[in-house]
């Protein structure tokens, strides 16, 4: 398993976006930030970016990149978040 970093920028007002956000609640994940995801996969980054393209616009934005182990984040990230985080990178 890996953990990656998937972020958008979803472009059409009014849009449904349930079924993406229902796609990344398939997997493990956290959600630090409103449109930032960690997601825990067994798939590559392209692999993961291409199952989510299926659930977006041509015209929306999406990031997805294979965390290396090392972050850092304010205070007011939540303890779950923060937890999730450490039972796979854990603490030097």
């Amino acid at each position: 398993m890996a953990v990656h970093i998937v972020s958008y920028d979803l472009k059409a007002p009014g849009r449904n976006y349930d079924p993406l956000w229902a796609r990344l609640r398939e997997f493990a994940f956290a959600k630090p930030l409103e449109s930032f995801w960690l997601i825990d996969t067994t798939m590559s980054a392209a692999q993961l970016r291409d199952d989510l393209l299926k659930h977006i616009d041509k015209n929306d934005r999406l990031f997805v990149a294979r965390m290396a182990g090392e972050s850092a984040w304010s205070d007011t990230i939540s303890q779950t978040v923060k937890d999730w985080i450490w039972q796979r990178f854990p603490r030097g």
